[in-house]
């Protein structure tokens, strides 16, 4: 192993904390990984890691190396991927993490349509609506909608969309319909506990802000769901165009306080800071940036 894959080395056990996760990404056993930054450390007169039976930490030496190295990896990569790239068509595995619904009724078509414009390039799609961790589970990149709070990831816009809210006809001459957001205080809300805030609601008109506090006796984990329960009369819900556009063209479900317009959802392409994207990975999220360019 040269010096610089050496160097690559070192950075990607501190990124992981781990020379056993860091020995698989690089095609290593974790006995010849723990050899060669040992080599390293010795070839610098410096000790680089602390290790234990549980864990792998920088020193302060470490800390310092990684601090200046980082950059110039990153700069490196960039140069023999682009050289690479004059040439070469993108191939190789792209595993992406992306929210169940969102994945199974609007990301299948982009990736497929990916896949058939670059047919070296293999996906392991994800779908899932736990918050994965890409760093340590290994992801390329992950769609998400949404507020995002981790910044320690890179994110990059790609389009937004829509709420709406509504209700089955059956469930509306019940209950009563709500003509201003403060109304829904007194409905049977369905709670997505998918949404960062499922008991707050924020609407806006104007220059006008409701932000609503909203209760019921039915709560889900999915827009799917959430638009099923209401087309079946459960309350009122506030889901995705995407998701309800189809309930909505059926006879019996409507839209409600269409004047005011519910806190809107961004979809983002995210990745970690400290890995270089490749040309697959820079392709892809181009690739998805046009498909949903007009909203989605």
């Amino acid at each position: 192993m040269d010096r610089i894959d050496a160097l690559h080395l070192f950075a990607t056990v501190a990124e992981l904390e781990s020379f056993t996760k860091a020995a698989e990404r690089m095609n290593l056993t974790p006995g010849a990984a723990s050899k060669q930054v040992s080599a390293l450390e010795e070839r610098l007169q410096v000790r680089l890691l602390e290790r234990t039976t549980r864990s792998v930490r920088l020193t302060d030496g470490g800390k310092a190396l990684l601090e200046r190295v980082r950059p110039w990896l990153q700069e490196y990569e960039s140069i023999e991927q682009g050289m690479s790239c004059e040439t070469h068509a993108p191939a190789g595995r792209l595993r992406i993490s992306a929210p169940t619904d969102f994945g199974v009724q609007k990301l299948i078509d982009p990736v497929t349509a990916f896949m058939k414009q670059w047919p070296q390039v293999e996906v392991l799609l994800d779908l899932s609506d736990r918050m994965v961790d890409l760093v340590d589970e290994g992801y390329d990149l992950a769609v998400r909608i949404g507020h995002l709070s981790d910044s320690s990831l890179i994110a990059k816009r790609l389009s937004h969309s829509r709420m709406a809210v509504f209700a089955s006809t059956h469930y509306l001459e019940a209950a009563g319909t709500p003509t201003h957001p403060k109304d829904l205080g007194h409905h049977h809300c369905i709670i997505d506990r998918n949404k960062p805030t499922p008991y707050q609601w924020v609407f806006q008109k104007g220059g006008d802000t409701q932000v609503i506090k909203v209760d019921g006796p039915l709560s889900l984990n999915g827009a799917r769901a959430a638009v099923k329960a209401a087309c079946a009369g459960m309350g009122i819900a506030c889901s995705p165009d995407w998701a309800a556009r189809e309930a909505l063209e059926q006879e019996g479900v409507v839209r409600i306080l269409q004047e005011w317009e519910p806190d809107h959802r961004d979809l983002w392409a995210v990745f970690p800071s400290n890995r270089y994207l490749t040309h697959r990975v820079r392709l892809f999220v181009d690739f998805l940036g046009d498909w949903f360019k007009d909203g989605f």
